[in-house]
């Protein structure tokens, strides 16, 4: 690793948040909808709600660990933007980028948040989107890009 290069790692906050979520559902439904007699109390396991929030709270649970384990990405160093994963790694040199624009939500002040980065690369028909929140540091992230696009602009 260089001094220059630095390193914004992918955010797992939405997975963490939508798992807990779902499992204080499924507690609540589960005590709610349990029966208490005399001498035993039953709770309600043979619903078909608590079916579907168990698939839900499989689902999350498995798009955590899928994203724990891809272990994705952005490497920012002085020649090039690499998206570096467990698994593969892309790497886009600077002289490679044509154009790049931010775009932002219209609902929040211009501190960089929500913010979308594009960029048109040689070689590739489609746009390249860069979500700026779906990173730690965001705010540190977004003025690296935008100090980049500043340097870079052709």
């Amino acid at each position: 690793m260089t001094i220059h290069e630095q390193v914004f790692k992918r955010r797992h906050d939405f997975y963490y948040i939508t798992l807990l979520v779902y499992v204080a559902f499924l507690v609540m439904y589960i005590l709610v909808t349990g029966t208490i007699t005399d001498d035993t109390v039953k709770f309600g396991f043979k619903d078909p709600v608590v079916y579907i929030v168990g698939a839900f709270i499989v689902h999350a649970l498995v798009m955590l660990l899928v994203g724990v384990v891809r272990n994705r990405r952005l490497v920012l160093t002085a020649d090039a933007m690499i998206f570096r994963s467990r698994f593969r790694e892309r790497r886009i040199p600077y002289d490679d980028i044509e154009r790049i624009s931010f775009k932002r939500d219209r609902r929040k002040p211009n501190d960089g948040s929500f913010a979308v980065l594009k960029m048109k690369v040689s070689g590739r028909r489609r746009v390249l989107r860069l979500r700026v929140a779906n990173y730690e540091h965001e705010k540190e992230l977004y003025q690296v890009l935008k100090k980049l696009k500043s340097d870079y602009k052709k």
